[in-house]
């Protein structure tokens, strides 16, 4: 049997030439093709990687537990490593304040399947009709707030900010006005419409009237209506002028030993003095409010007016006390009702006739004796039923 040589070369063969240098060199334009067999280690340790990640998801499924966290309302299911409400919380950046509701303790420990609500509390400022209160939430937006506080609008009555609004947990202010009747006054007129307008200036707005600068308005205009509230405008105006204003002149009193108590004397008449004002007359609804002076300047000035008064008395238990203790009981104010005046009894003519001023019973003691002594001069004794008194 004829054995022909192969032209095949066995795999990863190497073809060996014999040259003048003896060096070993590879086929021209040819690339040896080598495969590498990948080692025992390498598959090992690949082997052992998975085998680690499947015990890890292994261990997490059976260390984790599965938390139902509601905030707000929002429900999400969570899985955590946590031993403690707080623990699930912080994990899920969940920061609770006081006021805030919370269906378990921070420190309650958690079990598979729980369920932790968080509702957060919100202060809201209400204002309905213009009653306003302080209050305090829990629910996120200000249609399910409003429901929670029992407060239903009527239809077509304003509400400050839409029902699906948020409600900021840092508080809100909320406004609600329901149709009603205010009743506006203004320029002599009252004029009652129904509005759900909830401030004073928006019902002005409304009614057509107008406010100047200096107008007023009670309430303010910032104000919230009630039902059934009247708005009363007063109109103010203001009008500049110069005036001629009279100054009220002062006295002086001094005492004057020498003559009678109770007896005054004009020494220095006195006189009243001018100025020359710029005032601002205010009105309201055209009645003279109020007036302000803004400048003044002399035109004359006022003089002092000098008073002497008398401060001698005549000593008690005198004979003119004696005759005044039987005409009246020593009564020197007495009016008898019978035309006799005083403490010692003159009828008005007699008085008059001695110059004495008023009447008897209006003047002190000591006038009443002056014009007796005066009296007595004139016509004696006589003149006094009691006369004889004086020698008790």
């Amino acid at each position: 049997m004829e054995i022909r040589p192969s032209h095949r070369r066995p795999r990863n063969s190497v073809l060996h030439q014999n040259t003048s240098t003896s060096s070993t060199t590879k086929p021209h334009g040819h690339r040896a093709k080598r495969r590498r067999r990948k080692s025992t280690p390498i598959l090992a340790l690949n082997l052992a990687v998975v085998l680690v990640l499947a015990g890890g998801t292994a261990a997490y499924g059976a260390l984790s537990q599965t938390i139902t966290l509601s905030v707000d309302g929002k429900r999400d299911t969570v899985r955590t490593f946590g031993g403690t409400v707080a623990d699930v919380l912080d994990d899920h950046g969940v920061v609770v304040r006081d006021g805030d509701r919370l269906n378990h303790r921070p420190t309650d420990p958690i079990s598979d399947g729980d369920t932790i609500d968080v509702a957060y509390a919100r202060p809201l400022q209400l204002t309905v009709d213009g009653v306003v209160s302080d209050r305090v939430v829990f629910e996120p937006t200000v249609g399910r707030a409003l429901t929670s506080l029992g407060v239903a609008p009527a239809e077509g009555s304003y509400v400050s900010a839409k029902a699906a609004k948020p409600v900021p947990r840092s508080g809100m202010r909320l406004v609600v006005s329901t149709p009603k009747n205010v009743t506006v006054v203004a320029d002599g007129q009252a004029k009652t419409l129904t509005t759900t307008r909830p401030t004073v200036a928006d019902v002005l707005d409304e009614a057509g009237v107008t406010l100047d600068a200096d107008d007023e308005i009670q309430p303010g205009v910032d104000a919230y209506v009630a039902p059934d509230e009247k708005l009363r405008v007063v109109r103010i105006e203001k009008v500049q002028k110069t005036e001629t204003v009279k100054i009220k002149h002062d006295t002086e009193v001094k005492d004057d030993p020498e003559a009678l108590a109770g007896e005054t004397e004009v020494v220095t008449p006195g006189k009243n003095g001018k100025n020359r004002e710029q005032v601002t007359l205010v009105y309201a609804d055209g009645k003279l409010r109020d007036r302000v002076v803004v400048a003044s300047d002399p035109v004359s000035k006022p003089v002092t007016e000098v008073v002497s008064r008398g401060t001698s008395r005549t000593p008690p238990d005198s004979v003119w006390d004696k005759i005044a203790q039987c005409e009246s009981g020593g009564n020197w104010k007495i009016n008898s009702g019978n035309g006799y005046y005083g403490g010692l009894q003159f009828s008005a003519a007699t008085w008059k006739s001695v110059g004495g001023p008023g009447l008897p019973h209006e003047n002190s003691r000591e006038v009443q004796i002056k014009y007796a002594k005066i009296l007595q001069a004139r016509s004696g004794w006589g003149q006094w039923g009691c006369a004889g008194a004086r020698f008790n």
